[in-house]
C-alpha cells in the first residue's frame, strides 16, 4: 500500500503536506560498533512536559552512547516506566504530538506526509483501521498551517525557490474553518526477514542490527507472513496489506491510496 504517483514534488506536498515532530531523541555515535546513525521511528507517547523546550530533546545531532543513555534514563523517569537501554528508546525516536502543515485544505482519505507513517481521515479510521488495533496504533495529528487552495491544484514553486516554503506562502485557513480530524496510523507489525536480509551482526551496546543490503531480496513470500492484515516488510518501510484489506479499502472508495502487488 502506498501513495499514488504525482506529477511533481509540489503536487505531492500540496496534497499530502508535511508532518513535523518537535521532540525526539538525538542520533548516536556508538563507541562499540563505530556507527553514527539515527532512526525515524515514531512513538505513540507524548513528550513529557519536563523536556519541553529542552534542546537536548529537539536535535537530531548525534551524541555519545553515555549521553544517549542519560537521556533515555531521564525519559523513563519522567514517564514512570521501566526501560531496556537502546530497546525501549532508540536513536532518532520521534515523540508526539505531530503537526500537519499542508498548503491545501485536506479532503483526501489518505495523506502521505511522512515516510514512517501515513495519515487517514476520521472516516477511514472508523471503517477500516479501528478494527486493526493489534497491528497498528492510531494517534491524532494536530492541524497547524492549513492552506485554502483546492487540493487538486499544483501550486508553483514559491518565490523563495524552496518547495518547503509552499505552505508558508499559502493562504491559511483559520481554526474556525470546518476541517475534519486526521489520524496517524503507526504500523507496529512486521513480516519475517526477507531472503538475504537476516542480520549479520548486532551491536552489544546500541543493539543496532547490521544486514548485507546488497544480498537482500525485497520480495514478500507467504512463509514470511505472521498472519497480520497490515505490516512492514521487515528491514524496510514498505507497508504490506492483505488482499482482503486492500479490497475493503477499495470498496470504501478511499482516495489518494494505491496498491501494488508484491
Amino acid at each position: 500500500m502506498r501513495s499514488p504517483d504525482y506529477h511533481s514534488f509540489s503536487q505531492d506536498l500540496n496534497i499530502n503536506g508535511n508532518l513535523e515532530y518537535i521532540y525526539r531523541l538525538p542520533g548516536l555515535a556508538c563507541a562499540a560498533c563505530g556507527a553514527t546513525y539515527g532512526g525515524s521511528r515514531i512513538l505513540s507517547i507524548s513528550a513529557p512536559p519536563q523536556v519541553w523546550n529542552d534542546n537536548r530533546f529537539m536535535s537530531r545531532w548525534p551524541v555519545s552512547d553515555e549521553e544517549h543513555l542519560t537521556l533515555q534514563k531521564e525519559l523513563a523517569g519522567y514517564l514512570e516506566k521501566e526501560f531496556v537501554s537502546f530497546v525501549t528508546f532508540r536513536p532518532g525516536d520521534n515523540f508526539q504530538p505531530a503537526y500537519l502543515d499542508i498548503p491545501s485544505k485536506p479532503t483526501e482519505d489518505f495523506l502521505w506526509p511522512n515516510i514512517r507513517s501515513f495519515v487517514v481521515s476520521e472516516r477511514m479510521k472508523k471503517v477500516v483501521f479501528d478494527e486493526l488495533a493489534s497491528d497498528v496504533e492510531i494517534v491524532p495529528v494536530r492541524l497547524r498551517k492549513i492552506g485554502k487552495r483546492r487540493v487538486k491544484l499544483t501550486p508553483a514553486i514559491p518565490g523563495s525557490g524552496k518547495p518547503e516554503a509552499i505552505t508558508d506562502e499559502a493562504g491559511l485557513n483559520t481554526f474556525d474553518d470546518s476541517i475534519g480530524a486526521y489520524y496517524q496510523v503507526l504500523v507496529r507489525s512486521e513480516s519475517d526477514y526477507p531472503r538475504g536480509g537476516t542480520p549479520v551482526s548486532t551491536c552489544p551496546l546500541c543493539k543496532r542490527i547490521a544486514i548485507a543490503e546488497e544480498k537482500r531480496e525485497l520480495i514478500m513470500k507467504e512463509e514470511m507472513w505472521h498472519g497480520q492484515q497490515i505490516f512492514f516488510l521487515k528491514t524496510t518501510l514498505h507497508v504490506v496489506v492483505t488482499e482482503d484489506l486492500a479490497e475493503k479499502i477499495r470498496r470504501e472508495q478511499a482516495s489518494n491510496v494505491d496498491f501494488v502487488p508484491y
